[in-house]
């Protein structure tokens, strides 16, 4: 499991750069002279770019070993960081996160991949799990972790740690990793033709409104916790770390899950739970007691979903598994896209309570496009063909 918890160390690092810019913002603004919108860009660019360029550039170097384009896109994903730290001015500061941006889509993507690939298939949703746990961590100790950099130091040592990461698990895959072989000599467009594999669009339609679900919370979590007034600011981080914690947790609970009791049947438990707990986060929220034990349980919860999120697409895609991955993270991103106007319209409407709701009820929704998927008629006994192309998916083991 060596080489998992390398692959996890390099999602830990993916989860940081994703997750600390909301924090330096104010210090970005000052040292280049910006508006906090402005500088808020960035953020918005580096998840744009993730979304687009992640079943792009999967399609596009499909047939290069994994090994080496997972140390190609470390580095990538190390400069774009390394450039962000020394940026003179706001114009590269932008063009570094979309560096960053794509070495961190296609990273993900290929780590997951490749952690399915190398590992037996009676523990693989473990593995999913145990890569994801990187992602979990850089919420509830990365983040907290980078900003302390920036606030002692700089927000340029802040991305340079990121760099570091990076670069320190290049340095462990690289020797540690076996050779393995791209999956498809087909070209872009016919592994884009993924998404037209039976069951895929329900799947990545399920994954958007799971998020746009906890987005539309997390999003405007600060300002919800204002409304409630039942919390400090100097509760707030050990909250957070709660919900980190959670995080950590839940993404190895859904490995199990998916291990033992099959992808479809965890998620479909996972979401309703999270609708549960996303209702139940107004009432909760008026005390302080009560809102750590929800942050907690949101975190685990959510999180839970992930890695059988997962399982069950590498399932439905076979050879071009890595390729549905691709486009979960544009669904992924996609959703917290929604998740940010639907939030916005209702915060904008003095209707921050009914955010837990209008959470909620995304995940209802998910839970029935999950379960319209499921139920729709199965593959046959030998699987059906990905269009244009002379391979076939895996009979339904994903349900």
């Amino acid at each position: 499991m060596g080489r998992i918890w390398l692959l996890a160390l390099g999602m830990f690092a993916i989860g940081t750069d994703l997750f600390i810019v909301s924090g330096l913002l104010p210090s970005v603004a000052g040292t280049l002279g910006l508006s906090t919108a402005a500088a808020g860009q960035t953020v918005t660019v580096f998840a744009l770019t993730y979304a687009v360029a992640a079943p792009v550039l999967a399609g596009v170097t499909a047939r290069v070993d994994r090994r080496t384009l997972l140390v190609t896109v470390l580095a990538v994903f190390a400069a774009g960081n390394g450039l962000s730290a020394v940026a003179p001015s706001y114009g590269v500061l932008l063009l570094s996160r979309v560096v960053a941006g794509a070495g961190a889509a296609l990273y993900a993507s290929t780590a997951s991949a490749v952690a399915a690939g190398i590992t037996a298939p009676e523990r693989r949703g473990r593995a999913l799990a145990v890569v994801y746990a990187g992602m979990t961590t850089a919420i509830a100790l990365g983040v907290p972790l980078g900003s302390a950099i920036g606030e002692v130091a700089s927000w340029r040592w802040a991305f340079g740690f990121v760099a570091l990461l990076a670069l320190a698990t290049l340095a462990g895959l690289w020797p540690s990793l076996p050779s393995v072989p791209g999956r498809s000599a087909a070209g872009i467009t016919r592994r884009l033709a993924a998404v037209r594999i039976r069951r895929a669009p329900a799947a990545l339609l399920t994954t958007m409104l799971w998020v746009v679900g906890t987005f539309t919370v997390y999003t405007y979590l600060g300002a919800v916790l204002d409304r409630a007034g039942r919390v400090g600011a100097a509760q707030r981080p050990w909250l957070l770390l709660l919900f980190g914690v959670g995080s950590f947790f839940g993404v190895l609970a859904g490995g199990r899950l998916a291990d033992r009791i099959g992808a479809v049947a965890g998620l479909a438990g996972s979401v309703g739970l999270l609708a549960v707990v996303l209702a139940a986060l107004a009432p909760a929220l008026r005390s302080a007691a009560g809102t750590a034990v929800a942050l907690a349980a949101w975190g685990l919860v959510h999180w839970c979903a992930f890695p059988l999120i997962q399982h069950r697409l590498l399932a439905l895609g076979g050879d071009d598994g890595d390729m549905l991955l691709a486009l979960n993270n544009s669904a992924v991103y996609l959703g917290q896209t929604v998740a940010g106007a639907v939030g916005g319209l209702l915060a904008g409407a003095g209707r921050l309570g009914s955010l837990p709701w209008a959470g909620a009820a995304s995940e209802v929704l998910a839970l029935l496009v999950l379960a319209a998927g499921a139920v729709s008629r199965p593959l046959s006994a030998r699987g059906r063909a990905v269009p244009g192309s002379g391979r076939r998916t895996r009979p339904g083991a994903a349900g």
